[in-house]
């Protein structure tokens, strides 16, 4: 009797939350690739209901990227044509489609003369015949190498939080793809120096110009670039160290800067609170604002206690307003089952939205990287596993109030590649959040009246999609289950194939067995 009374509870707790919540998917057919290792990288729609992706595949003992799949398919999810394109010092780091074309920008290091070179690869979509035009070249030896990138990559797939790759050629688009921006890390023994060009969609250049800094470059991390969709100006966040400590006499030893790049001009802001620390900061653009938000805290920088936000004025960088929002009695109760004073830790960032009423959406996850050692007859042999755990999502008004938080408890982990099946992917269309996850379908009840996403194998594993409302309600729904589909889904690499949000791609995978998935909401 008392585990039938259990098993109701749990029943009626699902039930409460779970709904119809107007998702529809649509899978490709099966295929099978030589290669068994892919990561999808880059997809766009391609004008006519039908999407283009750019997959890495990788091999060897160190899994290390040996070339790329690009893929058409059609509004049907039917294959039109692939095209395979081998690495040759070289890595691809975006995609456009526009005008009946395809467009790929590749970075490329030609060897003999010592060039670094940015490559457009033109192709109409009806053929994949592509032709190279080079953009720009610079010697190789003016770019900072921490180390092989060949090695940069194996920490980008182990997990790693790192800046080796990001100003290796990294691109970023505006808002519509009007422009975009190539970043790159430049040696300098006394400054932090990073070469920007910028790009309108025509491949005309807008301006060229270097970022320097006036500190030794270990003492700058930087964060993330945006480009304004209008103008093409370029945001720049940093996170500047006073010293190669993170803290000292058990302060914060850092702050937030943002800087304003434009062909004739730099504006600068500093974020420098004096009673909280702020451990996360990112911007985020709007139609006619640029804010920075992230999470703070009130003892040190690894935990955090709520959410901040900065407005600011996009042309002077005026600070216009400032909010410190704590974390809601909802959000804890969610959390803990009662409202506790108690700091989050672990929180990494994975997504950021504003809606056209300038609000913002921060989704965040409790990430963990541990390192197991333990002797053998043979020796020390170190393992690690990956913990991806509860789903951190606040919203929060254009003049800072915090309008909701709420934790989505889970837990995952695994001790391989943790590029897969775990973590999530999120959008948001109108009022409302959306948040895909793969789990069990026991679902299991904690205190309270809350419930856990519990993890299950790759073969046993449902896609589920969360939907937070306006009011920061949740409900949830099991919109592909493990028995309708021969893969598992990897919810962590879910891209955006339309610019309102509402359509989504993933890729799955078994083994050799690949499969797209559209999902529309």
């Amino acid at each position: 009797m008392k585990k039938l009374l259990t098993a109701l509870i749990l029943i009626s707790s699902c039930l409460s939350h779970a709904q119809d919540i107007s998702i529809k998917t649509r899978a490709s057919e099966v295929f099978k690739d030589n290669k068994k290792n892919t990561t999808l990288l880059f997809s766009e729609s391609d004008g006519q209901g039908g999407f283009i992706t750019v997959r890495e595949f990788r091999s060897g003992l160190m899994q290390l990227p040996k070339g790329y799949y690009i893929d058409h398919f059609d509004a049907d999810l039917k294959y039109l044509k692939e095209k395979e394109l081998e690495i040759d010092n070289s890595q691809i780091q975006g995609l456009m489609v526009q005008n009946g074309s395809i467009y790929i920008l590749e970075s490329q290091v030609d060897k003999k003369p010592g060039l670094y070179n940015f490559n457009v690869l033109e192709s109409p979509l009806d053929s994949f015949n592509f032709q190279k035009r080079t953009l720009f070249s610079f010697d190789e030896s003016d770019l900072k190498k921490h180390f092989d990138i060949g090695l940069a990559v194996i920490f980008v797939y182990s997990g790693f939080n790192q800046n080796v790759i990001d100003a290796f050629g990294e691109v970023t688009f505006s808002a519509n793809k009007n422009f975009f921006g190539i970043n790159f890390d430049i040696k300098d023994k006394e400054s932090q120096r990073q070469r920007l060009f910028v790009y309108d969609k025509e491949f005309n250049l807008v301006f060229e110009k270097e970022f320097i800094r006036d500190v030794k470059s270990r003492l700058f991390r930087y964060e993330n670039i945006d480009i304004d969709d209008e103008t093409g100006a370029v945001y720049l966040l940093g996170k500047v160290f006073k010293s190669a400590s993170t803290k000292k006499k058990g302060m914060a030893n850092y702050h937030f800067e943002l800087h304003k790049l434009t062909a004739d001009d730099q504006k600068d802001v500093s974020f420098e609170p004096d009673e909280n620390f702020i451990g996360s900061l990112f911007t985020v653009r709007g139609k006619h604002s640029i804010s920075c938000a992230g999470f703070y805290s009130e003892k040190n920088d690894s935990r955090y206690k709520g959410v901040v936000r900065f407005n600011l004025n996009p042309k002077t960088l005026e600070v216009t307003t400032e909010s410190y929002m704590p974390f809601s009695d909802a959000f804890l109760e969610d959390k803990y089952g009662k409202v506790k004073d108690k700091e989050l830790k672990d929180l990494h960032f994975r997504s950021a939205f504003i809606t056209e009423d300038e609000d913002i959406v921060l989704n965040a996850e409790e990430y963990q990287l541990r390192v197991h050692s333990h002797m053998t007859n043979s020796g020390t042999v170190t393992s690690t596993t990956h913990h991806f755990n509860d789903i951190v999502s606040v919203k929060m008004s254009a003049d800072g109030e915090l309008l909701w938080a709420r934790n989505i408890n889970k837990k995952q982990s695994t001790a391989s590649n943790p590029i897969d099946y775990l973590s999530f992917s999120s959008t948001v269309i109108g009022d409302d959040t959306y948040i895909f996850i793969n789990c069990s379908d026991r679902i299991r009840s904690l205190s309270n009246d809350r419930i856990e996403f519990r993890q299950s194998k790759a073969k046993n594993s449902n896609l589920y999609a969360i939907k937070i409302d306006k009011e920061g309600n949740y409900t949830f729904e099991n919109i592909l289950s493990h028995k309708d589909s021969e893969v598992a889904y990897y919810v962590k690499q879910g891209i955006h194939t339309s610019l309102d949000g509402k359509e989504m791609v993933f890729i799955g995978s078994r083994k050799s067995k690949k499969q797209f998935l559209k999902i529309n909401i």
